[in-house]
């Protein structure tokens, strides 16, 4: 039985320019990650481990993170670990793999040509990347058919799916059928993901990245132990969870000062708040006393979270009518519907008494409705957010 750890994209030296002042954290999180991941690979007792691709965000990172990687990979020596260059860390004269740190370790191999290596009884068909875009297949040269070992597949690139357009080093889904491999280990998409090939079995797979980079990678902060009984047989796919950082994002509408406490209580519910990234976007319309409660919560989670970013472009401030009317600009059309507004007021016994149109022009706007219907259904309520959503409307205008 063969069993691997497949991993990719760990995009060591990630810049993360929108974490501001708290990058520095996050990429040491994601060096310790990628550290804990090794050391996993003890845990599992695999035969070899497999990075497909993107192990540095790119060849201009810090040297010293070079140092630092191939020392976590002479820590889990013998077990042989196998690098394959990705369109971040391409191949080339400035390549970060062609430092000479590297060839003091006995347990490593990075891949720099299209050559199968063959091991017992596995072969291994690397795609090493030495640019950073192609719009050529890195997997087409692969044939395995008349092979009678396991054969692996390892490339960095797109499968050529439904929903990517104009994909950077294309790959073909159908890889795995049609050059007999038993599994294609792959890099470039940060979250998990598993192809099935025509018979219905899962050969080729990105494990994603094993700490997430960015909001919306859903299934980040993964790897893949792999086992395989034979040649032809269907393997085993094991995700295991290693990453450390939550990225989440909040969108909530907010419309009175309730509202904001409800969601403050939320915010104070997340779990491991020193682990989370928080992207907070809340819209709507309120009053004065509620903005000035949301705009104190930068200071209020600014340091309970690992990064929290509060975003307040789509919260208005709800006037009074007479704010709203100083507000119109010049237009018969505008001044026309906050008039018919104003004159609907007047048939709702609540709200009636803050409607200052006259009962004549009430009358007269009426005589000029067509449709009689209008009044059915209504109530302060929808009143009140057709005024809200006028003055949306006013406000976004000018």
């Amino acid at each position: 039985m063969l069993k691997f750890l497949h991993t990719a994209d760990w995009h060591l030296g990630i810049k993360y320019k929108k974490l501001g002042d708290k990058a520095p954290k996050a990429r040491e999180i994601r060096l310790k990650t990628v550290e804990k991941l090794l050391e996993k690979s003890k845990e599992y007792n695999v035969d070899f481990i497999l990075i497909a691709g993107d192990l540095f965000d790119s060849n201009q990172v810090n040297r010293s993170l070079v140092t630092a990687v191939s020392t976590m990979i002479s820590k889990v020596a013998p077990t042989p670990v196998y690098i394959l260059p990705g369109n971040h860390d391409p191949l080339g004269k400035n390549s970060l793999f062609n430092d000479q740190v590297w060839s003091s370790l006995d347990n490593l191999t990075i891949f720099h040509e299209e050559k199968p290596l063959d091991l017992d009884d596995v072969t291994i068909y690397p795609c090493p990347v030495g640019q950073k875009k192609s719009k050529d297949d890195p997997t087409r040269w692969i044939d395995a058919n008349d092979n009678n070992h396991i054969s692996i597949g390892l490339a960095h690139g797109n499968l050529q799916a439904s929903f990517i357009e104009d994909a950077n080093f294309p790959i073909d889904p159908l890889r795995t059928e049609k050059a007999g491999l038993d599994y294609l280990a792959l890099g470039e998409w940060h979250s998990l993901f598993e192809q099935k090939d025509s018979n219905g079995i899962i050969r080729t797979v990105y494990p994603g990245t094993p700490e997430t980079t960015k909001f919306g990678e859903n299934n980040s902060g993964k790897a893949v132990i792999v086992e395989i009984d034979q040649p032809k047989s269907t393997p085993q796919i094991t995700p295991i969870d290693v990453g450390t950082l939550s990225w989440q994002e909040h969108f909530k509408e907010i419309n009175s000062l309730s509202d904001a406490h409800i969601l403050e209580s939320e915010l104070e519910s997340i779990q491991k708040p020193e682990n989370s990234v928080i992207s907070l976007e809340v819209k709507g319309v309120t009053d004065q006393e509620t903005i000035n409660f949301l705009s104190q919560l930068d200071n209020s989670f600014g340091d309970h979270f690992m990064f929290f970013q509060l975003f307040m472009d789509e919260l208005y401030l709800k006037p009074n009518l007479l704010e709203l009317k100083a507000l119109l600009p010049e237009g018969a059309v505008v001044n026309q519907t906050f008039e018919a507004l104003m004159a609907l007021m007047k048939t709702q016994p609540e709200i009636q008494a803050y409607s200052d149109i006259s009962p004549e022009r009430s009358r007269e706007i009426f005589s000029q409705l067509q449709e009689r219907d209008i009044l059915e259904g209504l109530s302060p309520e929808v009143l009140n957010r057709a005024f809200l959503l006028m003055y949306q409307m006013i406000k976004e205008v000018s």
